[in-house]
């Protein structure tokens, strides 16, 4: 299969099944017990970020492997 056409579907998978499986991920790690980071000042602060980080970098890897596939398209990176 075409290596460009392969890093746009897994683009849109990983968009797809990150963005789906989002709430179920993110709702084990708030609810895990094992996992304390302690109780100083900015711990609940820091376990607010996980979502943003979660979503953020579905998002940076997805939206990259797309730009990758739609970059070798234009003859540009490293699909050519």
């Amino acid at each position: 299969m075409n290596a460009k056409i392969v890093a746009i579907v897994l683009g849109v998978l990983t968009l797809t099944i990150g963005m789906v499986m989002g709430d179920v991920i993110i709702s084990v790690a708030a609810t895990s017990g094992g996992a304390s980071i302690g109780s100083f000042t900015g711990a609940s602060a820091l376990k607010d970020l996980v979502p943003l980080v979660y979503y953020a970098a579905i998002v940076v890897i997805g939206v990259g492997l797309m730009g990758v596939g739609l970059a070798g398209y234009a003859s540009r990176g490293p699909l050519r």
